[in-house]
């Protein structure tokens, strides 16, 4: 088929329409602009026309019969891919916001499982977790003693020790409140064996901090059902746990000394295998009708296996 000059001339241009449309639909998925839609939109509607030009009269009256198709068909295609690209830059973005708000607290292994995963659930749900608990003993005394410079090293340091060791059993440092640590194991993301790792966790960070020699900290740790989720305001929100299960934990914590780790049945019950211990215990906890039995680990004056 031989074209004229006239539908030579309509043809390049619109190959020309094409490619512009191309051009700024990749330029617009780039920078995000919105200029870049007015130049794709003024394409697609330039195209049908140019197309009439070149065809003539018969493709002429076809296209003006389904003009409206040609062009919309085009744009909602456009406008589905382009609710599909904001979609994936927004659940990228949410991504880029749970790495920067778990860097700090959580080993980068659980930070990459967490993130691989399709659906993240933060919002709030009932699990199982095994809570712990750690406070310096002492350390109201040894702050009036010493320059505030020297605390706050020592808290560093200490943080640094406690938090290396979290981050080597998989556990998720929940916050930090004075000279206190409150961590979780199994949250966000599933732990096999949590409570293991959290009575291994323990037992490392009193071998560190005694061959270290500068602080002595109680450890509690109990484990069950909590409420894990992002908790806080619309100007703060932090990941955490509440529910009894928190509040026992910390209650086991208030009833340690120096150097000791004191954890309910339920922990070692599936502990008790690796590490045993004399020293059982029946109290009664702040705020608790009934005694609950525990079980203790006196690390300044015995030596367990890790």
């Amino acid at each position: 088929m031989a074209y004229t000059l006239n539908q030579t001339i309509y043809l390049v241009l619109l190959m020309f329409t094409f490619y512009g449309c191309l051009k700024s639909l990749m330029v617009y998925k780039e920078k995000r602009e919105f200029k870049y839609l007015v130049i794709l939109a003024f394409f697609l509607i330039i195209s049908p026309q140019l197309w009439m030009k070149a065809y003539g009269v018969k493709m002429q009256e076809f296209l003006v019969t389904f003009q409206f198709v040609v062009l919309l068909v085009p744009l909602a295609l456009f406008l589905f891919y382009d609710y599909l690209e904001r979609k994936r830059l927004q659940e990228q973005k949410d991504k880029l916001k749970i790495k920067a708000f778990f860097e700090s607290y959580v080993n980068p292994k659980i930070i990459d499982e967490l993130l691989q995963k399709e659906k993240l659930e933060l919002k709030g749900k009932r699990q199982e977790v095994t809570v712990f608990f750690m406070d310096i003993r002492g350390f109201t005394k040894m702050s009036e003693k010493l320059p505030a410079e020297e605390v706050v090293q020592i808290l560093n340091k200490y943080f640094d020790i406690a938090t290396s060791i979290f981050f080597k059993y998989d556990g998720t440092v929940d916050k930090f409140v004075g000279d206190a640590v409150m961590a979780l194991f199994n949250a966000p993301t599933a732990v096999k064996d949590h409570e293991l790792k959290a009575v291994q966790t323990a037992l490392e960070i009193q071998k560190a901090l005694k061959e270290w020699g500068r602080v002595d900290a109680g450890i509690g740790i109990h484990t069950g059902e909590a409420i894990v989720g992002n908790i806080g305001s619309k100007h703060k929100v932090d990941y955490t746990a509440i529910g009894r299960t928190v509040n026992i934990a910390s209650r086991l914590e208030g009833e340690t000394n120096a150097g000791d780790i004191v954890i309910s049945k339920d922990v070692y019950d599936k502990v008790k295998h690796r590490f045993q211990t004399k020293h059982k215990e029946t109290v009664t906890l702040k705020g608790m009708e009934k005694p609950v039995e525990t079980y203790r680990y006196k690390t300044k004056t015995e030596n367990y296996r890790i």
